[in-house]
């Protein structure tokens, strides 16, 4: 065992950081399976509290092993809160639309995040946002129009959610990753889940439907992988460039399609895999175009290096 783990070590950090992310793409595809099937029957705020009740049972002897303290301990506390309770309103948005569009649909629409996180930067954040990257965030546009097909397709609510859910997402992985600077991946993923749970608790109490016995299997399958999924995306965030781990995103699409076929006899139309395809070449531009601008900065940062 030690090892594997000195050979693992020694793997470079971006390519170690892009493993765990491909990982927790196909955790979160199983994720989306074993919720698909209560949310056949139970109510989207019953689910986002379930989904994370079991989620954080699954923390807790990860708790118990680091101790109360070291798990919890943070200095950006509000960071964290903020973050968990935009998640949860995503979160709540993405269960309403599972039950009503394919696997492969949520998954390419969700590729949308890396535009809404561009025009955000613009409009909120007053950054610098050039023609080229306009255009990006055009073309990707573009490749949700090409997925939905206004005119075409119904735009029915399930697609409504997921493109309201998508930015909201997006600026919850902004917010985890700007944490991963700081704190470790444990505590963000116990703080993430803790304060959904918190949050969810009264709307569920509210709108509560008894889930059937064999649904809490469901969840407890659907705890363990999202639990797993978000600890090993948080360690790629801290070992690897975004822009690197910008691709990687895109094999969730396979695995969601391949899933939701295989299991549920979905089927996601050729313009799904084309909008996808524009959407992808779109938020790898964007990522590309955000390296450079860093880059240019820490050029401009750094002082220069004395004569040899």
């Amino acid at each position: 065992m030690s090892q594997l783990v000195a050979r693992w070590l020694a793997l470079p950090a971006n390519l170690r950081g892009i493993l765990w992310v491909a990982l927790s793409g196909v955790l979160f595809a199983l994720l989306n399976v074993f919720t698909l099937i209560p949310s056949q029957h139970l109510n989207s705020v019953v689910m986002a509290f379930l989904r994370y009740l079991f989620g954080t049972m699954f923390l807790l002897p990860l708790v118990l092993r680091l101790g109360l303290y070291r798990s919890l301990h943070t200095r950006r506390l509000p960071l964290h809160l903020f973050r968990g309770v935009i998640h949860t309103a995503g979160m709540m948005l993405w269960f309403v639309a599972l039950p009503l569009t394919t696997l492969a649909e949520i998954t390419a629409l969700g590729f949308t995040g890396p535009i809404f996180i561009t025009i955000g930067a613009a409009l909120f954040l007053g950054e610098d946002v050039r023609l080229r990257r306009w255009l990006a965030v055009i073309v990707g546009f573009i490749g949700a129009m090409i997925i939905v097909r206004p005119g075409f397709s119904a735009l029915h609510l399930g697609v409504i959610c997921i493109l309201v859910s998508t930015p909201i997402f997006s600026a919850s992985n902004l917010i985890s990753k700007a944490l991963a600077r700081t704190d470790s991946a444990n505590t963000i993923v116990i703080w993430q889940n803790l304060v959904i749970v918190v949050c969810a608790a009264p709307f569920a109490i509210w709108f509560w439907q008894t889930p059937r016995w064999f649904d809490l299997l469901w969840f407890i399958a659907a705890g363990l992988c999202g639990t797993l999924g978000h600890l090993s995306q948080q360690r790629g965030y801290q070992l690897a460039d975004i822009t690197l781990l910008q691709p990687i995103g895109f094999l969730s699409l396979i695995w969601n399609a391949l899933l939701g076929f295989i299991l549920f006899t979905q089927k996601p139309d050729v313009w799904t895999f084309v909008g996808a395809a524009v959407i992808f070449g779109s938020a790898l531009y964007i990522s590309h175009r955000e390296a450079v601008r860093r880059a240019k900065i820490r050029t401009i940062a750094s002082p220069a290096s004395p004569a040899a």
